[in-house]
């Protein structure tokens, strides 16, 4: 009787483990302003199969200051998916890439919070070859890149 007990304690404890690192994973859920004040990122739980439970986490471009822009110069980046990240661990997403819209490139990606802000470490091979960018937590969105497809003259294979 005792073992069985005993099994169905780690049992409890794992699951409890198991939500309370769920929990903290979506601590990264929300809106995120660039350092810039140029874009702003919805960072949401995603799938990585049709179908599959959402066990990823995703950006996307939710606004672009060019929105509004008649003569802008540079690609619209509204709705372009530019962070995934697959494992969450010990308050870090890892796992993942980034697309950099300034310089069109893909990165590896680790994003943690620290001091209520997101900080996104973009590198190539090791995160000592890397750039952190700060991101502001916002609550509300300017309008502009509702159902506007990234300008095809921006990377492809980045969008959705």
């Amino acid at each position: 009787m005792k073992i069985h007990a005993w099994a169905v304690g780690i049992a409890i404890a794992s699951t409890m483990a198991s939500t309370l690192a769920q929990d903290k994973g979506d601590d990264f859920v929300g809106y995120w302003i660039t350092a810039q004040g140029d874009g702003i990122v919805e960072l949401k739980r995603c799938s990585l199969f049709k179908d599959a439970p959402p066990t990823a986490l995703c950006g996307e471009i939710v606004w672009d200051r060019e929105v509004e822009n008649p003569n802008r110069s540079v690609a619209l980046d509204c709705n372009r998916k530019v962070f995934q990240a697959t494992k969450f661990n010990a308050g870090v997403w890892t796992e993942g890439w980034a697309f950099d819209t300034r310089t069109r490139k893909f990165h590896s990606i680790k994003l943690r919070l620290k001091d209520g802000n997101l900080h996104a470490r973009a590198y190539v091979g090791s995160e000592v070859n890397g750039a952190t960018e700060v991101f502001t937590r916002v609550d509300t969105v300017p309008r502009g890149c509702e159902q506007r497809a990234p300008d095809p003259t921006s990377v492809k294979g980045a969008g959705k």
